[in-house]
């Protein structure tokens, strides 16, 4: 009976993802990811599933997480020590590129002093630029101003690079204490043009740069007389900025990874 269930909601996803004429991202990636779908009598399991968007099959273990995890450098421990002496007080989220050759981080500037009302709720929050190094020699490759507080900037929060080094995905606080995310932006950082592009948490980039995973703001949805969170595992077209959601129902998705077919 759980079998069939499955199946069932299995073959829902893909009618919905077929329906809904979103033009499907044909990904030349694969992602893996947890999930658990709920059960109104009986207990409910997690399993680890993969999709190559937007079909879904279940992948057999977890074992390709490491293997998945190649082909970031990892910087050398000279440019490592230089850049967190550099970041040291005044600065936070060091973030390095794939190749280790570049690093980003958010810095406070003297010149433009934190607002003596604090919209914020904390101490640690103001940091009006966003930096880019050159590792070898930590030299600035540029400083772009961060978005003043407002629609969807409350303040930083993390960085991601993109995989060829020239877009960053930077997040700032959202949500409630409840049901938290980050605000996601993409960031040309040498023509310093900032796109907002959807809220969520985990953000991950595709190996290629093509597209950005994440999973969506946990919400509250009825199971019969209880009430459970839900979240669902979403796909960003960087180049459209189209978000598609690719899992359904009363479910949560807890972790995610991508891999090559």
């Amino acid at each position: 009976m759980m079998y069939l269930w499955l199946v069932y909601v299995l073959l829902g996803i893909s009618k919905i993802l077929t329906a809904e004429q979103l033009s499907p991202i044909q990904s030349t990636f694969k992602i893996v990811y947890r999930i658990r779908i709920y059960q109104r009598v009986g207990p409910s399991r997690e399993q680890w599933r993969e999709m190559i968007p937007p079909h879904v099959r279940d992948t057999p273990s977890t074992e390709t997480k490491e293997r998945c995890a190649a082909g970031v450098v990892a910087p050398s421990d000279e440019n490592k020590t230089k850049a967190e002496r550099l970041v040291g007080q005044h600065g936070k989220l060091l973030t390095w590129s794939n190749d280790g050759t570049m690093f980003a981080y958010v810095d406070r500037n003297p010149a433009i002093p934190a607002p003596k009302s604090n919209p914020w709720g904390c101490d640690d929050c103001f940091y009006p630029d966003l930096k880019v190094m050159r590792a070898s020699d930590a030299s600035l490759l540029a400083t772009v101003r961060l978005p003043e507080f407002g629609d969807h900037w409350n303040y930083p929060q993390n960085i991601a690079w993109s995989p060829d080094g020239q877009t960053l995905l930077v997040g700032a606080e959202a949500g409630s204490s409840d049901s938290h995310f980050s605000d996601y932006w993409l960031v040309d950082w040498m023509k310093k043009d900032w796109r907002y592009v959807g809220g969520g948490n985990s953000a991950e980039w595709s190996p290629d740069g093509s597209e950005i995973g994440w999973s969506t703001p946990r919400r509250l949805e009825p199971l019969g007389k209880l009430r459970v969170w839900v979240v669902h595992l979403a796909l960003l077209d960087v180049r459209t900025l189209k978000e598609q959601i690719l899992t359904s129902g009363t479910s949560i998705v807890s972790d995610f990874y991508w891999c090559a077919k």
